[in-house]
């Protein structure tokens, strides 16, 4: 099977080391020069980790975050941590961890192209796709065929609305930036529902002792009503007790930038162009987690196209029932964004006298949610 991936993040690399380890002919076409940047809030959950390690990507050399600290808009505070059986998650730039697993994904015998473009995917009646490419320094297309395209071009990209998949049904929006703190850093990672975000959040994220990565998420009715979005970030790190707790007095925030995270799209596939990552809409709608959701992405889809053994319409099939529960889960959880700013208070208040309570919204709440509907029991459960 010849399969073209297009994009190294985390979907795109994660299909690139499956189907290569079984096989079939990978070439992973990345429009950057690498490795690169990308916005993000760099956090790795313990499934992540859990999957990363499944692809060969060991993280042990990073700050092990065995616990988070949350806050909510009164500014209760309480503290979360995981269960036994994933104990901790890491923080890694993402320049440092696509890296890894494309690096990853070549030891498995991929073909990596970064500095490549993909101009146009246009199918095949035979079956397959057409795909133009043009390389860094070059002012001339080529044209590659394959069996099957893995279109992991990320949140913004044009490939998938060209093909006819349709719009996002919603957006999260994200700006973050690095901090130099002039103290030690606590090994944990940071959520405040701040009342100047909320139902978003800020976050504190370390990296080392003395760097973090911050954040605020919010929605894009959000970003609409007050575009300022570095102004917004800057008044909470100023005036965010938690913050000047964690960072000091004068936070010098760098390379500040900002990006959409897509939650949902009414289509995945479209003939032998299967969408993966943010380029399929899998982060989650409520808590904008996006990176372990598309490594599993990526690796359902390698799956999909595995066992189909070239049926297509097979592996289109099997691909859609790996995000069944997924889509369901996010249709509750954008419902469940438009209520969080009335209970997190509430909720947060008694978490501080509940340790279980406190680990079940930390962990299995906010990171890992089988569906809302267990959110919601493990709550009663727990109260």
């Amino acid at each position: 099977m010849r399969v073209v991936v297009v994009g190294a993040g985390p979907a795109g690399s994660s299909a690139a080391i499956e189907l290569a380890r079984a096989g079939a002919a990978v070439r992973l076409i990345e429009k950057s020069t690498w490795p690169r940047a990308k916005t993000c809030g760099d956090g790795i959950s313990p499934d992540g980790v859990r999957v990363a390690r499944g692809l060969g990507v060991d993280l042990t050399d990073r700050v092990p975050l065995a616990f988070g600290t949350m806050s909510s808009p009164s500014r209760v505070v309480f503290r979360g941590g995981w269960p036994a059986e994933l104990p901790w998650g890491a923080i890694v730039e993402r320049r440092d961890f696509d890296d890894r697993l494309a690096q990853a994904a070549v030891a498995a015998g991929a073909q990596f192209e970064p500095g490549t473009t993909v101009r146009a995917i246009e199918p095949l009646a035979a079956g397959g796709a057409r795909i133009v490419i043009r390389r860094s320094g070059s002012v001339a297309d080529a044209v590659i065929e394959a069996d099957a395209v893995v279109l992991a071009e990320g949140a913004t990209g044009s490939l998938a609305l060209a093909a006819g998949f349709g719009k996002h049904r919603s957006r999260l929006v994200a700006l973050r930036g690095y901090v130099r703190s002039d103290r030690d850093l606590e090994p944990s990672f940071g959520l405040h529902f701040d009342r100047a975000v909320v139902p978003g959040y800020a976050w504190i994220f370390p990296l080392d002792a003395r760097f973090a990565n911050v954040g605020i998420l919010v929605d894009d009715g959000f970003s609409r009503r007050d575009p300022d979005l570095r102004g917004v970030l800057e008044r909470w790190l100023r005036e965010s007790p938690f913050a000047r707790e964690s960072l000091g007095d004068h936070p010098i925030v760098e390379r500040v930038s900002g990006g959409v995270i897509p939650t949902g799209r009414p289509q995945r596939v479209r003939g032998a162009i299967f969408a993966v990552g943010d380029a399929a809409g899998v982060a989650d709608p409520f808590s904008a987690e996006g990176i372990a959701q598309a490594m599993s992405c990526g690796v359902s889809v390698a799956g999909a196209l595995i066992d189909a053994r070239g049926d297509l319409k097979l592996a289109a099939r099997t691909y859609a029932r790996s995000l069944a529960t997924f889509d369901a889960n996010a249709r509750a959880s954008r419902r469940m964004r438009t209520v969080f700013r009335y209970v997190v208070d509430p909720l947060s208040q008694r978490a501080a006298i509940r340790p279980a309570l406190a680990q079940h919204l930390s962990s299995e709440g906010f990171f890992r949610k089988e569906s809302v509907a267990s959110f919601l029991i493990g709550i009663a459960r727990t109260w």
